[in-house]
């Protein structure tokens, strides 16, 4: 996807404790009014495609701005 890792974790481990990674990280939920946000940030950002191509950029540009997303959130929460 990445030529090189966009957060610098290439190759880095960690362990999860079984209940975040099987139900949390592998079970997130989206509600419909999420993904409807989510395809708006998308289209704007011009990471949106009307066929599938053979590049890879644009998902991994959706990838980049889902982390985005994520992120920002956490900094919120946390009065960051």
């Amino acid at each position: 996807m990445f030529e090189e890792c966009p957060w610098g974790v290439e190759g880095k481990t960690t362990i999860f404790c079984y209940d975040c990674h099987e139900e949390l990280i592998h079970n997130p939920v989206f509600l419909p009014k999420d993904i409807e946000r989510l395809a708006t940030l998308v289209k704007e950002r011009g990471l949106d495609e009307k066929s599938k191509t053979d590049s890879k950029e644009k998902i991994a540009g959706r990838i980049k701005l889902l982390h985005e997303i994520i992120q920002r959130g956490l900094e919120e929460l946390l009065g960051e």
